[in-house]
């Protein structure tokens, strides 16, 4: 009897896995050298054994990545592992009333808009007011996170997902042990956050980072 293999894969995951995917089209692409394509290869498996630990029928899965030889063949096996992703937690607009209940003019996401299944943190813009609000999900709990963002756009490393982008500067302040007190948190990070979602590989970077902005 064929054990049915449940969602294992978190979407910082399924993006690792892109991510090494893409490096073996790139040497094919690039190289007819087979020595060079298969280091390529060794170091994607490394990468990818050394992030994820997964039974028998997980490993079995993920390996079909090894045996990609063009982008046609990549996109179907990315699609194949679609099933396998476990989405972020699902949100609903009473919730994020809840998580930032003493915000009085609270602009709310579109979440109609939002592919769960792609995203490792939500996240959406106050144009109006330069605010920016947050939410991860750690330990099954959402966690709300809000501060202010420049408008000065440079190219510099995210402070969330470690690439090189458009970025700028976001900013929280959370009170102080002394009554009167606040401790604030300057950090660039990507201006497209879609993107910045799609480059996370390893969410428990991110959410360390979010942890330390909030203590």
């Amino acid at each position: 009897m064929t054990k049915i293999i449940q969602p294992f894969l978190t979407v910082a995951n399924y993006h690792l896995l892109e991510q090494q995917m893409n490096k073996i089209l790139q040497a094919l692409a690039t190289t007819k050298d087979k020595d060079v394509i298969l280091a390529v290869r060794g170091i994607v498996e490394s990468e990818i054994t050394a992030k994820l630990v997964l039974s028998t029928g997980e490993t079995e899965l993920v390996e079909q990545l090894f045996d990609v030889t063009d982008r046609v063949q990549g996109e179907a096996y990315l699609e194949q592992l679609k099933p396998y992703v476990i989405p972020f937690k699902a949100v609903t607009a009473n919730t994020v009333k809840s998580l930032f209940k003493k915000e009085k003019k609270l602009k709310l996401p579109n979440l109609e808009e939002i592919d769960f299944q792609h995203i490792c943190y939500l996240t959406w813009n106050d144009a109006g007011a330069h605010r920016k609000y947050v939410l991860i999900d750690k330990d099954e709990q959402f966690k709300a996170i809000k501060g202010t963002i420049s408008n000065d756009t440079v190219k510099g490393i995210c402070a969330i997902c470690n690439r090189h982008a458009e970025v700028n500067l976001f900013t929280t302040s959370i009170k102080g042990r002394v009554v009167g007190t606040f401790t604030s948190h300057s950090n660039y990070i990507c201006v497209d956050s879609q993107k910045c979602n799609r480059h996370i590989t390893d969410l428990e970077k991110t959410l360390a980072f979010f942890e330390r902005i909030t203590q």
